[in-house]
Parts: C-alpha cells; sequence; structure tokens
C-alpha cells in the first residue's frame, strides 16, 4: 500500500471518525433524540428469532470489549502474562464470541429478507448495518488464522498501533504498514461504522433505559364505556 494512503487510513482517517462520531452523536442526542430506538419486531415472526438477536448482541459486546485490550500497554499486561499468552487468549475469545455475533447476524438476516411482515417493517439501513457489520465479522474471522501463524511482534505491533493512535503520534499508521490487506480493510471498515453509527439504530445501545428497572410501579387502567 501507498505510504501515503497507509498514513491517511491509519494515522488521520481514526480521528476523522471518532470527531464524526461524537459530532453525530450530539447532534442526534440534543436535536433528534426521540428518534433513537430501535423498533422490535419480534412480536411479528417466530419466537426463536430472540435467539438470534440474543447472540447478535451478546457476541458483539464480547467483540468490541475484546478490541479495547489493544490499549492496554504491554508494560501493565506483562505483568501477569506474556504477549503470546495473550494473543492466544484474544484469539479465542474473539473468535467465539465473533462466530457467535454471524451467527446471531445470519439468522437476523434470514428473517428480514424471507419474513414478508418483517421485510414489510425494515428499511435500507436495516439491511445495510447488518450486511456491513457481517462483513466486518467475517473479515475479522478469518484474519485469525493469519494473526495466529504471524510473529508476536506483528501482533503486539497492533496494540502499539491502537495506543499510538490515541496518543496522537504522527506517523502512527507505520506500524501497520507490514499488515495485510485483508486485516487493514477489516480496521477500515471499522472506522466506516464508528461514522455512520449515530445515523443507524445501533445508537440505541447508549440510552438503554436502565431506570426502567427502578422506577416506581404504576397501574393502567382502562374505563369501560
Amino acid at each position: 500500500m501507498d505510504n501515503y494512503l497507509n498514513n491517511f487510513l491509519f494515522t488521520y482517517l481514526p480521528h476523522i471518525a471518532l470527531a464524526v462520531m461524537v459530532f453525530g452523536l450530539i447532534t442526534r442526542l440534543v436535536m433528534a433524540n426521540k428518534t433513537i430506538q430501535a423498533e422490535s419486531t419480534q412480536l411479528l415472526t417466530d419466537r426463536k428469532v430472540k435467539l438470534g438477536s440474543n447472540l447478535f448482541h451478546v457476541g458483539i459486546i464480547f467483540v468490541f470489549f475484546g478490541h479495547l485490550t489493544l490499549f492496554i500497554p504491554e508494560e501493565l499486561y506483562h505483568l501477569i502474562m506474556t504477549t503470546e499468552t495473550k494473543r492466544l487468549i484474544a484469539l479465542s475469545i474473539g473468535s467465539f464470541f465473533g462466530t457467535m455475533a454471524i451467527v446471531g447476524m445470519c439468522i437476523l438476516l434470514t428473517r428480514r429478507f424471507f419474513s414478508p411482515r418483517i421485510k414489510y417493517q425494515s428499511n435500507f439501513f436495516d439491511y445495510f448495518i447488518l450486511i456491513l457489520l457481517l462483513v466486518e465479522a467475517g473479515l475479522g474471522i478469518s484474519s485469525v488464522l493469519g494473526t495466529a501463524n504471524s510473529s508476536v511482534e506483528q501482533y503486539a505491533a497492533l496494540g502499539e498501533w491502537a495506543q499510538a493512535v490515541v496518543t496522537f503520534q504522527p506517523n502512527a499508521g507505520d506500524l501497520l504498514a507490514d499488515h495485510t490487506i485483508q486485516y487493514k480493510i477489516h480496521i477500515v471498515t471499522g472506522f466506516f461504522i464508528f461514522m455512520i453509527f449515530p445515523y443507524t439504530k445501533l445508537v440505541h445501545m447508549l440510552v438503554y433505559p436502565f431506570t426502567y428497572f427502578f422506577r416506581s410501579g404504576y397501574q393502567l387502567v382502562r374505563r369501560r364505556k
């Protein structure tokens, strides 16, 4: 990959993606907060679809938090494990939950494509975001073998790159120069997901109604006329 393009994609694009995401979140929360919802379609289809929804949500959440371990400095995790051990744990857990998310997304996509009632309730972005997440997860899972067969130093470079990005190092992208194009597409696709995140139904995860569980009870009474 051209050095200029590599530097743009992996040094500057992360900050652009974060800025776009933060701007989108602020404007949507302030100006269109009533649009933040995930319309439930579970009542319109078989109860087994709940399995797909659970697999998708649990898988995606664990994969997301698993990626956050890239920001742990070597000096810190070396107190309890080696880089090789960290790689083994990351690949094992990531593969498990990544596969779980993929299975869940396949179930949800099948529902949207083949259930007439669900298809009627769906729009373009419902399909688009699911397919995009499926591609992203597929790229991640397919890169596991390459990561497992790569050198420990190359795996450690991923963490060094993530930490260089958040500390605004001007040549952070150089740390990924030798990684495969497949891995780079996986990362860039992730940045694109961050940028469109505020404008999709995925944003409902940030406003989950936790207060619902602590509200005072009330009863609805209908008056018969």
